[in-house]
């Protein structure tokens, strides 16, 4: 195997390779890499590969001014990869060395759908090199290409999965710097990932004099001063990007590099709809804000200009379902289907509260046993002995005398209650009966994105007939992360809210948003402050891991449980509607007991 320099890179070469049909050896010595050749014995044709440190280089994806991209196999690890090789000449700057591999290391703790995912960095030959996920699902400029001016919804499509990823890297402390349509891949399912970091710096650092990171069509007026790229300037390199892809045209375009990047600060890009009429207004007015010259007159986050790009593609996708309005009908046909759906919603809802009575009889059992379980565990009447292979509990047998006739036994002093709920469901906006969807976990949701619809509260049954609550002490509310939550981009907390019904209310897992006691109908945050009170606000992680256990310690919980009148206490869970966060979470219900533990009120009293 003999080494071959490909511009400044250096690459071994195989000097006999199998054909891949026939396995005919091929002398491959004096063959250029990743050129095209045929087996003379089968007539296969083949592309010449090359090796890279453990790496076989088995074509060239892209090449620029600092190094090349290859398609390769990582023999090591046994998969298929994309390896970016540096530049000898670049591997002598031990400066940019170092930053290089600093950025790739603060890439590879991104973990994001829309992000090139970084697998490992390291140097072969003083040439530093970063193997990366392989996105062969195409290019946006290679698409661009084919078609000069892209469809206004596949653009927009693309540009909200962009600006997730772009979101993401940003709450890591990193900027692109160089966003065109070659940074934008495409895998197999046509998701949109962000590739090429090459000229991206940490937050902060400001280019070296009469260096320009970015391309002329696309870079922000203040990278061309000489300004710290960051997200505003993010933003603009995109609003060129899309414009250009959209209209066939960039926003700025003149003979020279130099008169193009001038261009910017001399007048305002032409509106889209100048090359291509078909463009929408709230399109066109999203583009020419991105590419405001002054950096505050852009969108100030990437979640409102996400919101923006929602709403603008929203009416296309409606317009391109093609709804048509119903055709009319005959007027007896719905009268006769509407007596057929009477008679079976008699039948079906009779059949149902049959089902409903014995499903709520078989839970309230369900979670008695499971509460004087928990009671004779903590107790010491049962214990774990290993019996025909396997644990079990067994209940604990004592050699004292029973007590004589007349003897009163003294009563155990209990200091402890973890009371699980006897009951719980979750109430949606949209006035659905959210019990028929799910048994097993109670969603919460609301935020500023929200439709009311969408909203839900969760409501939480809790029996008192057994707590001395005139020594209580603390008290705690726990619950368990579901185990079928959506990961959020955003990383910031968010806020739950408990209440409590003032009175004891009857209520079933059958109530609806607009009978619920004591709910708001009109909020998706609030409760009817006539009927509950506020009793304590917890900061929420944006993404709790499945099961993790949440515990809201409350002052206010405990007084109100001390003074509460009642042996039933209806605690109602709301979401935070100030922050967006339309997902919700899911937590344990008391269905899914056996693996998670349910909504759990744990009370304490002082000691005797």
């Amino acid at each position: 195997m003999s080494t071959i320099r490909t511009g400044d890179i250096l690459l071994e070469r195989f000097d006999v390779i199998a054909c891949a049909h026939c396995s005919q050896p091929i002398d491959t010595a004096e063959a250029v890499p990743f050129t095209q050749i045929l087996c003379p014995s089968c007539g296969t044709e083949m592309r010449v590969p090359a090796r890279f440190a453990n790496f076989i280089l088995l074509d060239q994806l892209g090449k620029g001014g600092m190094g090349a991209v290859y398609k390769a196999y990582d023999e090591t690890l046994g998969r298929t990869v994309a390896i970016k090789v540096m530049q000898q000449s670049i591997g002598q700057d031990r400066v940019f060395v170092e930053q290089f591999l600093q950025e790739a290391r603060a890439l590879a703790a991104i973990n994001n759908p829309h992000i090139v995912q970084i697998y490992s960095y390291a140097e072969e030959n003083g040439q530093p090199y970063i193997v990366m996920e392989l996105v062969d699902g195409g290019r946006l400029d290679h698409i661009q290409e084919k078609h000069k001016a892209l469809d206004e919804i596949f653009v927009l499509e693309t540009a909200l999965q962009v600006i997730r990823g772009l979101q993401a890297a940003n709450a890591a402390g990193m900027t692109h710097g160089d966003l065109k349509p070659a940074n934008i891949l495409y895998d197999r399912d046509g998701n949109a990932k962000v590739a090429d970091f090459g000229l991206a710096r940490f937050k902060g650092e400001k280019p070296k004099p009469g260096e320009i990171w970015g391309t002329p069509y696309y870079v922000a007026p203040e990278v061309v001063k000489g300004q710290a790229p960051d997200a505003g300037s993010d933003i603009y390199s995109l609003g060129g990007t899309l414009y250009h892809v959209l209209t066939g045209e960039p926003p700025f375009n003149c003979e020279t590099v130099t008169d193009t990047v001038l261009l910017r600060f001399k007048e305002p890009p032409p509106d889209p709809r100048v090359f291509k009429n078909t463009i929408s207004a709230k399109t066109s007015a999203i583009l020419l804000r991105m590419l405001e010259m002054d950096p505050f007159a852009r969108y100030p986050t990437y979640e409102s200009l996400h919101k923006d790009m929602s709403d603008a593609l929203a009416p296309l996708l409606e317009a391109k379902s093609g709804k048509k309005p119903p055709k009319k009908q005959n007027s007896a046909v719905p009268i006769i289907f509407g007596l057929v759906a009477l008679a079976l919603v008699t039948g079906l809802s009779v059949f149902g509260w049959s089902f409903y009575k014995d499903y709520k009889t078989e839970k309230i059992r369900r979670v008695q046993e499971a509460a004087r379980f928990e009671a004779d565990k903590a107790a010491g009447r049962i214990k774990q002995v290993f019996r025909d292979g396997r644990l079990q509990w067994v209940r604990v047998v004592t050699d004292e005398a029973p007590p004589e006739a007349g003897d009163v036994a003294p009563a155990a002093v209990v200091n402890e209650w973890n009371l699980r709920a006897v009951q719980d469901v979750e109430i949606r906006g949209d006035n659905a009966v959210a019990d028929l969807q799910d048994l097993t976990t109670l969603t919460l949701c609301a935020g500023s994105e929200t439709p009311l619809e969408d909203a839900t509260k969760i409501y939480l049954q809790f029996s008192l007939k057994e707590v001395d609550r005139g020594r209580l002490d603390s008290a705690l509310l726990q619950l368990t992360a579901g185990r079928r939550g959506r990961i959020k981009a955003k990383a910031n907390r968010y806020q739950l809210h408990v209440w409590a019904l003032k009175e004891t209310q009857e209520w079933t897992e059958l109530i609806r948003w607009n009978t619920a006691p004591g709910n708001d109908p009109g909020s998706s945050s609030e409760m009817d402050k006539t009927q509950a009170v506020l009793l304590t606000s917890y900061d929420i992680p944006a993404n709790p891991e499945t099961g993790d256990r949440l515990q809201i310690a409350s002052r206010p919980l405990l007084e109100f449980i001390r003074g509460y009148d009642g042996d039933i206490l209806t605690l109602i869970l709301t979401a935070d509607s100030q922050t967006d966060q339309k997902n919700g979470w899911r937590f344990t219900s008391t269905e899914d007991a056996d693996r998670f533990p349910p909504p759990t009120l744990m009370l304490k009293a002082k000691e005797p």
